[in-house]
């Protein structure tokens, strides 16, 4: 394979999309991917994930949900958009059958009469939900019939455990952090593993590597955008201006993405 298809699929590998099935699990979202296990072993009715934007949440749900998508029965909503539509649509799926009254105790009792295993209901970007949807979901989640993940970005200081919604209703919240200098490393030579390709991985010097981690702070959406736009420069300069494609990756190409991207003042 060529550097020009080799750029153009490591732009791939580094699309932060739910498409992406290039995942990787490093030492903190394992452990708390594992707790989210841990989790389903046990009944509870709300499972609250929480931390910084970019720090792997939506990116560990997704991944438990293609995982699992098997095992339970389980459905995943990554946008804020769920409500009773949402609600009837799982029941017809699971059972076939059309809800003619769609009002809530309607709902509830055609769910009642079917005697469920426990339905897993993932939800994302539920920090964008009303008080009064998140009501509804607590009404929900004392069923018994219905449990849910919650992942709730954390802007700032914010305590998300203090609105009153969240309080005594987990049972367990899972907190992420971002990720390590280490981490970052190993996460941009796994995701060049899984390309097929990490012999590229070598061609970072060590003081790009350090660089990349200091522009993203192990944030993993930041990561993955200055990743995608180091390969999309490398590839516009193999297209264009094939003598001047660096054989070695150094701090200067990673601050020309990072300038791109408004990460850095120019």
């Amino acid at each position: 394979m060529n550097d020009e298809k080799v750029f153009a699929k490591a732009k791939t590998l580094f699309e932060d999309s739910e498409s992406n099935s290039y995942y990787v699990l490093l030492s903190r979202t394992n452990l708390a991917y594992s707790r989210i296990e841990n989790a389903f072993n046990n009944p509870f009715k709300i499972l609250l994930l929480t931390g910084a934007p970019g720090t792997g949440k939506s990116y560990v749900l997704r991944r438990f949900y293609q995982d699992h998508a098997e095992l339970y029965t389980i459905f995943l909503y990554p946008s804020a958009t769920f409500g009773v539509e949402r609600l009837v649509a799982i029941y017809e799926k699971l059972y076939g059958e059309k809800l003619v009254i769609k009002d809530l105790e309607t709902i509830l009792s055609a769910f009642r009469a079917k005697e469920p295993p426990p339905i897993y209901i993932l939800l994302d970007e539920a920090q964008l939900y009303s008080e009064d949807q998140m009501e509804w979901i607590r009404v929900l989640s004392n069923e018994g019939i219905f449990r849910f993940v919650i992942v709730v970005h954390r802007v700032g200081e914010e305590d998300i455990l203090a609105k009153a919604h969240f309080r005594t209703r987990t049972f367990e919240v899972v907190d992420f952090k971002a990720i390590d200098q280490d981490e970052v490393r190993r996460f941009i030579e796994t995701k060049l593993m899984l390309g097929e390709m990490p012999e590229y991985y070598d061609r970072f010097k060590k003081k790009a590597l350090e660089r990349i981690y200091q522009l993203t702070q192990g944030n993993l959406r930041d990561l993955n955008r200055l990743m995608h736009r180091i390969f999309d420069l490398l590839s516009y300069i193999e297209s264009q201006k094939p003598h001047k494609l660096p054989a070695w990756y150094k701090p200067y190409l990673v601050e020309m993405a990072a300038l791109e991207l408004g990460m850095i003042d120019g």
